[in-house]
């Protein structure tokens, strides 16, 4: 049978109440959030690019689920779009699997997500990427989205790197690790989220050392690099020594910080 009766419509109902990510929601029960309040969507810009002999290639865009996921949920009137699942990552092209997009392709792409978004009725759309080389094609396109859906829907958009640089050091500092070795690409930042979020996908026995040293001309440049050049491993800072705990507990300040930006720049 496949129709509902009973216990089971109750329990479906029930989750009806639940569910933030649209892409496990049916048009009626996005309708009826809409309808009921949930008029903020998160939309995260993620990535598919090498992470290490020990991270999945999809790692960025994992990443933005898990992010979008629990800051919607902190947020509690947002609903989670599907995550952008690829971006600006063509400093990693040469490691097997990485898919890189221009710049100009993935603006469109954030550009249609939220027509579309706003199309249905969502009047604030939070952009944020969880891929650092999405940031300046994110910066690059919100003038032009503010103007266009100005008096439909406002955005919310995360388009600087350098705070989130500097919030990665600054926590690695007061939970007593070594910023370098926490760094900021695969290593024990990123491997530590993994770890919290997804850790069957994390092969610990594989993680090592990578490029210790400042690697800031990364997100800096137009074009970076190619990564191979910096760090063969593909890693910038040093994978081992990750943990399910300091994954948990970065996430949890960053959705905190996140949350309350949210609040900060959606009133202006």
């Amino acid at each position: 049978m496949l129709h509902q009766t009973g216990a089971c419509a109750g329990e479906r109902s029930s989750i009806i109440t639940q569910e933030i990510l649209i892409e496990r929601m049916t048009w009626e029960e996005i309708k009826h959030a809409i309808a009921t309040g949930k008029r903020r969507v998160v939309v995260m810009i993620g990535a598919m690019e090498q992470h290490g002999p020990h991270l999945p290639i999809g790692t960025d865009t994992m990443l933005g689920y898990a992010i979008g996921e629990r800051l919607a949920r902190a947020l509690g009137d947002a609903l989670v779009a599907p995550v952008i699942p690829v971006g600006y990552s063509i400093g990693h092209i040469n490691f097997p699997g990485t898919i890189s997009i221009p710049e100009d392709l993935l603006q469109a792409l954030i550009r249609e997500w939220c027509r579309c978004l706003a199309h249905h009725g969502f009047t604030e759309i939070i952009l944020a990427p969880s891929h650092g080389g999405n940031y300046r094609a994110l910066r690059e396109v919100v003038p032009s989205l503010q103007e266009e859906l100005k008096g439909r829907a406002r955005i919310v958009a995360f388009t600087d790197i350098e705070p989130w640089i500097a919030f990665y050091r600054d926590f690695s500092i007061a939970q007593g690790k070594d910023p370098a070795r926490v760094g900021v690409h695969a290593a024990q930042g990123e491997t530590s989220m993994m770890l919290a979020a997804d850790p069957e996908l994390v092969h610990m026995e594989r993680a090592v050392e990578g490029f210790l040293g400042d690697a800031s001309a990364r997100w800096r440049n137009k074009v970076p690099d190619p990564m191979e050049t910096v760090s063969p491993t593909g890693i910038l800072g040093d994978a081992r020594g990750s943990t399910a705990e300091f994954g948990e507990a970065m996430l949890r300040v960053k959705i905190e910080k996140m949350r309350r930006e949210c609040g900060e720049r959606g009133s202006r």
